[in-house]
């Protein structure tokens, strides 16, 4: 007994090796799995044994039926597929899929192990209070005795916290009392030298305040005391015209004359106007003869006591005299325009010469010798403008015998206003310029 023991001993160890190793038993199942009809004809069938054991064999036969291998691909290589798959494919699909459910898994584990201690706590109060609970055991008088000492350790701990904090409040509610008197102490303090120090400055702002009042009155005085000068020119030159005809003019009438032809108001502005000064004198071109000048002429005329012998366009002529040995001139609007035009022709080579007329005359590859200019029009706004419409002509630049591109040129002469409104200033030039479109 004890060989056959042996023996079968041998044979389980040997089957249990083979299918336990991953080839032969993924193989086995494979087979089975893939063969199962024929396995339950064999141990199901109604026919006998013999002839079962006969049907599974003459299927399997493939030592005699090599083409079994390929007409029945459950036998072999159905199998085999499944034995590759289940060994090479499986387990990466498995490991990817594990690393893919790791945090879950770990998840699980951590909540497991979380309950487990919740549970192992519960249980260790759970056997402390059946302990305590226990009448046959003094630990129930002991754990009375500690939480009474516990409560009066904590009532006296919280007795002694409250105690400093109020304290605390104490103090820190005396020290702020203090601190605000202090600051009170100190605002009024600085009050009081604020409003010092606001009596002191509105003194000295008062006291400012006359000291350049009185010098800005001395200043004035100073300023009309230097343009008097001036002023007395031109009453003394109109004057001694009017007397030498006997005509006799108040001082009033005079100096409202005066201001009259330089376009102020009244001789005190005329006085007290900043630009009127010697210096601006000497830089005077023109005087223009506005239109209104008649008529103001005509008032002040009126004002006077013999008006009979006043006439506004005699003392027009009498101010026109006044004017002739001066280097300014007394013009109206078109002797004004006139003179300009002849300033304009004069300067007719500089204007050639200009640095606006460079690149024009570049493009046009002409020596231009000669300019005319025809006056357009004219406006008299806070400025004296004329502009000029013209063409400039000359010899082409590398043919001397042959006539050049003409050059079409736009020019604005301005003259400024420098004493009053109606004391012009040198001419100034705004020159635009293009080679002339024949088409």
């Amino acid at each position: 007994m004890k060989v056959l023991s042996d023996v079968w001993s041998s044979i389980t160890g040997n089957v249990n090796t083979r299918v336990k190793d991953p080839v032969i038993g993924s193989f086995a199942v494979a087979w089975i799995i893939c063969n199962w009809d024929k396995l339950a004809i064999l141990f199901l069938g109604e026919n006998k044994v013999e002839e079962r054991i006969g049907a599974l064999v003459e299927k399997m036969a493939i030592i005699e039926k090599p083409a079994l291998i390929y007409q029945d691909l459950d036998l072999l290589a159905l199998p085999t597929v499944l034995t590759l798959f289940y060994l090479f494919f499986l387990p990466p699909v498995s490991l990817w899929v594990n690393q893919k459910q790791k945090k879950a898994i770990i998840a699980q584990h951590s909540h497991a192990v979380d309950v487990d201690i919740l549970h192992a706590k519960k249980q260790l109060e759970l056997n402390k209070e059946k302990l305590r609970s226990n009448p046959n055991k003094g630990f129930l008088e002991k754990d009375v005795e500690l939480d009474i000492q516990r409560q009066k350790a904590r009532d006296e701990l919280r007795n002694k916290i409250r105690n400093e904090y109020l304290d605390k409040k104490i103090k820190s509610a005396t020290a702020l009392a203090s601190k605000r008197t202090e600051e009170a102490a100190i605002l009024e303090l600085q009050r009081r030298k604020l409003e010092q120090e606001v009596e002191e400055k509105e003194r000295k702002s008062t006291s400012e305040k006359l000291r350049f009042e009185r010098q800005s009155q001395i200043l004035k005085a100073t300023i009309a005391s230097n343009r008097f000068p001036a002023a007395y020119f031109f009453l003394q030159r109109l004057s001694g015209a009017l007397r030498e005809d006997n005509i006799v003019m108040s001082l009033e009438g005079l100096s409202e004359t005066v201001a009259a032809i330089f376009g102020y108001d009244n001789f005190e502005q005329m006085i007290n106007d900043e630009d009127f000064t010697n210096d601006n004198l000497e830089r005077l071109k023109y005087v223009l003869a506005d239109n209104e000048l008649v008529n103001r002429l005509d008032e002040i005329c009126k004002k006077e006591v013999d008006k009979e012998e006043f006439d506004p366009e005699v003392i027009f002529q009498y101010i026109q005299t006044i004017f002739e040995d001066q280097p300014y001139e007394f013009l109206s609007e078109d002797g004004l325009i006139e003179a300009i035009s002849i300033c304009v022709n004069e300067d007719s080579f500089d204007i050639l010469n200009s640095e606006e007329l460079s690149g024009p005359i570049a493009e046009t590859d002409t020596i231009f010798e000669e300019l005319e200019l025809e006056v357009e029009s004219y406006q008299f706004k806070e400025n004296f403008s004329v502009k000029f419409q013209g063409y400039a002509s000359g010899p082409h630049r590398k043919e001397s015998d042959m006539r050049g591109r003409d050059l079409e040129v736009r020019l604005t002469a301005i003259s400024k206003p420098i004493i009053g409104s109606f004391g012009l200033g040198e001419l100034e030039y705004e020159i635009d310029a293009r080679p002339r479109d024949y088409e």
